[in-house]
């Protein structure tokens, strides 16, 4: 597959390049929600590398990059590919689903003002922070139903989205953590899908690692009435300890420690005739020595 990767323009609209293991994710779960042959929307499509993996129908594309359109046009010659802003793209076309790997947290502010003035038309109430959300929901209007998005992790838990989180609801499916996802960057992302007739109030959440090929961690979550999205997290494991083992090397700290007093006692009053009681000490010892015997051998509380 021929891909654009100029980095100085790939970084000033904060892309990065989504890796293999990371593409055939996403068409594994497309696969399983909406079948192998599909149409598909892609509103930040790059040079088509995400959709690599997939069985298209058919291909409707935006992105901004001239240069990356004309490789997405030869990646995927009856495709067809707006280059353009996605923020000011109007259509009725709707796929079988969309996949987007959208640029992380652009700033509102920074946008050209035809952005923001197209932006502000579809969600009035969007005036600052970031654009991720924007992304997620007007993307969602070009799907008959299904919606595949790899985001920032900050998209499920910033007060800023929560207005998208809301006007998502129970249409959340997945909420995924990947790991080791990207060529060029070692951040781990979120990977969500959301569907439009989906009404429970479940969720189910997996931990991914693209380097490894596996499957780290899974469970089932509910929706909070908040509009908080939580990412699954793996259990800590506790350490094993082996407490013979410890109680082994306790003892013999605790006989070396004894054996350097009384060696230390002794050479004081051998050469510096020091007054101390050494027997006295001993004395002592064998007196607790005894008193544990005795509540270990006949419960005999020790005082």
């Amino acid at each position: 597959m021929k891909e654009h990767n100029n980095r100085k323009k790939a970084n000033q609209f904060a892309e990065y390049i989504t890796g293999k293991e990371l593409r055939k994710y996403l068409a594994d779960k497309i696969n399983k929600y909406c079948g192998e042959a599909v149409s598909m929307f892609d509103g930040a499509a790059g040079s088509g590398q995400l959709e690599q993996y997939l069985k298209l129908k058919e291909f409707h594309a935006v992105e901004i990059q001239e240069e990356a359109c004309k490789a997405l046009k030869y990646n995927y010659p009856k495709s067809i590919v707006n280059n353009m802003s996605f923020f000011q793209y109007d259509s009725d076309y709707q796929a079988d689903a969309v996949a987007m790997n959208p640029p992380f947290s652009l700033k509102f502010k920074d946008l050209p003002e035809d952005d923001r003035q197209a932006i502000q038309l579809d969600f009035p109430w969007k005036k600052s922070g970031v654009v991720d959300d924007v992304f997620m929901l007007k993307a969602m209007k070009y799907t008959k139903r299904f919606g595949f998005f790899i985001m920032f992790p900050g998209i499920t838990y910033r007060a800023a989205e929560k207005k998208m989180r809301e006007l998502i609801g129970n249409q959340l499916v997945e909420l995924n953590v990947i790991e080791n996802a990207f060529e060029d960057t070692k951040i781990n992302v979120a990977f969500i899908v959301i569907d439009k007739k989906k009404t429970s109030n479940e969720y189910y959440s997996e931990i991914y690692d693209c380097k490894a090929k596996e499957l780290v961690y899974q469970e089932t979550q509910e929706l909070d009435s908040d509009y908080s999205w939580h990412l699954p997290n793996k259990p800590i494991e506790k350490e094993k300890i082996n407490i013979d083992c410890v109680n082994k090397e306790l003892d013999e700290i605790a006989l070396m420690n004894l054996k350097q007093h009384l060696a230390s006692q002794l050479l004081a009053i051998q050469i510096f005739e020091a007054d101390i009681d050494y027997l006295g000490f001993i004395e002592r010892c064998r007196e607790l020595l005894t008193q544990y015997e005795l509540e270990y051998s006949f419960e005999v509380q020790v005082v």
